[in-house]
């Protein structure tokens, strides 16, 4: 008798594991794409720079800084700059010292990072050089003074205020008085040149560029996206996190797009991927292909469909997720360069790759 119901006690636990299982199982399968893709095979070392990954100059060219082929290149700041041509997959040296730290297209000026080691210190300089949308390189030839940071002129630059910079010709989004605190309930106001201010009607602790600092402009459209991380999480844009101060009509703040003309698209937030068991993600970005979202994969969200284009599946069609970052997408919206790796030691150099979203393999 004991014996039988040891076995009955066993066989309810299974049946009990079964059932919960079952429950936790995604209702949709995740699969994987195939998509053209290539590794650049250059290595990037960890900046805090704008151009953390690289720069798209056109829709084939892509600039970007990589340690040279040196032994402890990374540890001794051994860099360089390289074009990389995505129609030949081949790369070639634009600039043989330093490290690519903006670029203005309108005025086609780049900011250039140099070191020099000297023993106990690291001296650092800056140079403005030429630089077209076709990867030519010379002397400039005007004397606009320039911000070395950000590429922009000078006199364009916002005053000392908490500020998301846009392109030169638009301006920037104020997101609080100067000399005033920071109130997160207010609304952002886009400070545009010689017109008058624009309130955007969006509360200012929804809204962050691309490093909080540069607006992320999606040249295919032509619209700013006005925010890009997980809306979770976060009491100032979740319902959960913020509780009864919640007044607004959405659980979750969803994407906006703004147009040049100061108009708004939304783009709810992406709930299908919990059906897929995904509980959260890094970054989101819409692209003309589908809605591209990172976490320890990218996926391609087309529809309510949800695929994996990243990592590739290994032997037995094993994956080994890897942390990604900086997505720099082209102005096309049809290629997107991006940082992957394991080991997230400072000076370890972070491999580059690029996959073309336009088109299957």
């Amino acid at each position: 008798m004991k014996k039988f119901i040891k076995h009955l006690v066993l066989a309810s636990s299974i049946c009990v594991f079964a059932i919960n299982a079952k429950a936790d199982a995604p209702k949709r399968q995740i699969e994987n794409q195939k998509l053209e893709i290539f590794d650049t095979g250059l290595g990037v070392r960890n900046g805090d720079d704008l151009a953390s990954a690289g720069i798209w100059l056109s829709n084939d060219l892509f600039a970007m800084t990589s340690t040279k082929d040196l032994p402890a290149a990374a540890e001794k700041l051994l860099l360089e700059v390289r074009l990389v041509d995505w129609q030949t997959k081949t790369s070639k040296i634009l600039v043989d010292e330093g490290q690519l730290v903006c670029w203005n297209p309108e005025r086609q000026i780049a900011s250039i990072k140099t070191y020099s080691n000297t023993p106990g210190e690291i001296a650092v300089s800056y140079k403005l050089i030429k630089l077209t949308a076709q990867g030519q390189v010379s002397l400039r030839s005007d004397n606009v003074p320039i911000n070395q940071h950000f590429c922009q002129a000078t006199a364009s630059l916002p005053p000392k205020s908490l500020t998301i910079l846009l392109r030169e010709p638009d301006g920037y989004i104020q997101l609080n008085t100067p000399g005033e605190p920071y109130i997160g309930e207010k609304t952002a106001v886009w400070m545009r040149p010689g017109k008058a201010p624009l309130d955007m009607n969006v509360r200012v602790e929804e809204v962050h560029g691309a490093g909080n600092l540069i607006g992320n402009y999606l040249a295919y459209s032509q619209k700013y996206l006005l925010n890009t991380w997980d809306s979770q999480g976060n009491s100032d844009t979740d319902r959960r996190r913020a509780g009864v101060g919640w007044n607004r009509p959405y659980d979750l703040t969803p994407y906006r797009l703004m147009a040049l003309d100061g108009s708004i698209e939304e783009i709810p937030y992406p709930k299908i991927i919990f059906e897929y068991g995904l509980k959260r993600f890094a970054y989101f970005l819409p692209t003309p292909s589908g809605a591209l979202i990172s976490s320890n994969n990218l996926y391609l969200l087309q529809g309510e469909k949800l695929s994996r284009i990243w990592p590739r599946p290994g032997l037995f069609g094993h994956i080994t997720p890897e942390i990604i970052d900086s997505l720099v997408l082209s102005p096309d919206g049809c290629k997107i360069a991006f940082r992957h790796y394991r080991d997230i030691k400072y000076t370890t150099p972070k491999s580059v790759s690029i996959i073309n979203l336009c088109q299957k393999a």
